[in-house]
């Protein structure tokens, strides 16, 4: 009797295990993989009118692409991330497809809004225009992308053939665009800004987020199902406009976190200052917070994902969220700008939105 329910007890604690291990790949949050980096250029085959491509089918695009935000104002910045942030949370993705019979399906078009509404919240607090829509055959590919992401538990821009669920559409979806297993949705495109993981120390994804040129995208979402992962696929290479002129930017750098007031809740571990066509090989950053330096840990510069960036981590934590107001005072000097050594100087303040 002793050696049965001996017996027993091993066969629950198994079965336990086996299933603790299934029910970990879906909440398991993974850091996205590395970012896709610049493709050959190609020539533009589409005609633009005043900003606006003459045959793209969107099939999702905001009415009026919103300005950017002023984040020298507080409540501007308060009232931009209760209604544009926290209004992308929770909407279902109403999913159509199928992991078994390799079907990507679809989400709603509710659903893309919130994505894109993501997307261009942070594209208005870093001062650069909206993406004006989502193009459908991008989202076809970069849907195809995330199933075989999720399928196959992985993360490839180049996945061989052999894959589960492999198709042509898939691979090019893959190699246009920004990849995360483990979640999806407005939270991958989060993810993509935070760009954690070892591997993504030049924030990679994140600079395609905030590359002033993009004007449309494409997104790929598969939510956690049967066993699977979820999976987001963000396709990232407007080549009509990525090679285009840069347009009007609020400052002429793109910053994460911003000049101005910034919500704890998007400030992430890794700071970025990016500068088109800059050479950041001998520039140096410091940080100050009430006149006395913080220590910064400058990563190594690496060029073809975006723009030209240059990118640290304080070496403090903050308060989450902070108490009051927390202003750092952020130098970088010796960017190099058509043969000119430059500086500059700005202010960030983080704040707690809620309070």
């Amino acid at each position: 009797m002793f050696r049965q329910k001996r017996l027993h007890l091993y066969l629950f604690l198994t079965l336990f295990l086996l299933l603790g291990r299934g029910m970990a790949g879906l909440a398991v949050e993974e850091a996205p993989g590395p970012p896709p980096a610049f493709p050959e250029r190609e020539e533009t085959q589409a005609t633009v009118y005043s900003g606006y491509l003459a045959y793209l089918p969107f099939v999702t695009s905001p009415p009026e692409p919103l300005p950017w935000v002023n984040t020298q104002d507080r409540t501007a910045v308060q009232q931009h991330y209760l209604v544009e942030y926290a209004a992308s949370e929770g909407e279902p993705p109403g999913w159509t497809g199928d992991h078994g019979n390799c079907n990507p399906g679809t989400t709603t078009a509710a659903f893309r809004e919130a994505v894109l509404r993501r997307i261009n919240y942070f594209r208005a607090m870093a001062g650069i225009p909206a993406v004006m829509g989502f193009d459908g055959t991008y989202n076809s590919k970069a849907q195809a992308a995330a199933l075989m992401m999720s399928v196959n538990r992985a993360l490839s821009h180049t996945p061989p053939t052999s894959w589960t669920c492999y198709s042509a559409d898939g691979s090019s979806g893959a190699g246009s665009s920004n990849l995360y297993l483990g979640i999806y949705g407005p939270a991958a495109i989060s993810g993509y800004v935070q760009d954690p993981g070892s591997g993504n120390y030049f924030v990679g994804h994140r600079r395609w987020i905030l590359y002033p040129q993009t004007r449309i995208m494409g997104s790929g979402d598969i939510p956690p199902q049967s066993g699977y992962p979820a999976a987001q696929a963000l396709w990232v290479f407007d080549h009509d406009h990525m090679w285009g002129p840069r347009p009007t930017t609020r400052e002429a750098f793109v910053a994460w976190p911003p000049p101005g007031y910034v919500p704890y809740q998007v400030l992430y571990p890794r700071w970025s200052f990016a500068y088109a066509g800059a050479n950041f090989s001998n520039a140096t950053v410091t940080v100050t917070r009430n006149g006395q330096a913080i220590g910064v840990t400058v990563s190594p510069v690496v060029n073809g994902f975006g723009e030209n960036t240059l990118v640290w981590e304080l070496g403090e934590s903050i308060p989450q969220p902070p108490g009051s107001d927390i202003t750092f005072v952020v130098t970088v000097q010796n960017v190099v700008i058509d043969g000119t050594p430059q500086s500059f100087t700005y202010e960030v303040t983080v704040f707690n939105p809620d309070s």
